[in-house]
């Protein structure tokens, strides 16, 4: 199947959370509890982040939006109650005042087309951009009119995440847990600044990069004859090898974490279940 969408498209995304920061140190607050340089941000732009606890295990994988006076936190909704709450326990005498809503009237607008769309519309609402696919598409919070709504393409949740994990790009929950190390989601470059300076979870971090390996790896493979589902654990010799997580029902192609040392991509990988190959 295609990697891209043809023309202007829209999602319901009825699983994405969104968390509101407001008050003068939600900058420095957050910047101080996350794995990106947040203290970067200028208005309407976006940043990937972990929430990390003191072991650098991810609570959180989050999209962060500045706003004017706000920064909007768009996340997959998995244990979002206890992220709200840990950055919570955190907030002593800070101005910081955080909002959780789990269902926000939220839209995944993408597909060829869209960004004129969008400039001919001049939509009442607001606009995060969203890095799941290879062009342009956006977080929408807010509502279309329904001629707005019949002029895009409907999009089914298995054609999304089909695309998205060709597209390699992980959610939380799914992909991301915290039983996982920052380092094992295998996007560094896009979520951890190594120059930020301290933050939770900052010191195990910072010691993985130094000795530069973790025991797996989040990677993209195609399964070919293997018939896995999400959470089966591939073997060899019975020892586990890979560990499916996001698995798309119109491919075979799949997130898993992949030993290191099978993790580089090309390889080909001989399973107790079959071979495989990471993309």
């Amino acid at each position: 199947m295609s990697v891209k969408f043809e023309s202007p498209s829209m999602w319901t995304a009825s699983n994405i959370a969104l968390i509101t920061m407001r008050g003068n140190d939600r900058i420095s607050f957050l910047h101080n509890f996350c794995t990106n340089d947040i203290k970067k941000l200028v208005d309407n732009s976006v940043i990937e982040a972990y929430v990390t606890n003191i072991q650098g295990k991810c609570l959180g994988y989050v999209t962060v939006f500045q706003a004017s006076d706000e920064l909007l936190l768009v996340t997959n909704d998995h244990k979002t109650e206890e992220l709200v709450a840990h950055l919570d326990r955190y907030i002593i005498t800070e101005d910081v005042e955080i909002t959780l809503n789990l269902k926000p009237n939220c839209l995944l607008l993408t597909g060829n087309g869209i960004e004129k769309w969008l400039q001919q519309e001049q939509l009442t609402g607001t606009l995060i951009t969203n890095h799941w696919f290879n062009q342009s598409s956006y977080w929408f919070f807010g509502e279309l009119s329904a001629t707005q709504q019949n002029a895009l393409n409907t999009l089914s949740d298995d054609q999304v995440h089909a695309v998205r994990i060709q597209t390699g790009i992980p959610i939380y929950g799914d992909d991301v847990t915290d039983e996982n190390l920052a380092q094992e989601v295998n996007r560094d470059q896009q979520t951890i600044s190594f120059t930020k300076g301290c933050y939770l979870g900052q010191e195990p971090i910072a010691r993985i990069d130094a000795l530069g390996n973790v025991h797996w790896y989040l990677v993209r493979v195609d399964l070919g004859v293997i018939e896995a589902e999400s959470g089966d654990i591939l073997t060899r010799e019975t020892k586990p090898i890979a560990k499916i997580r996001s698995k798309s029902s119109l491919t075979n192609e799949a997130l898993a974490y992949v030993k290191r040392g099978s993790h580089e991509s090309g390889s080909n990988i001989s399973a107790d279940q079959g071979e495989f190959k990471v993309i």
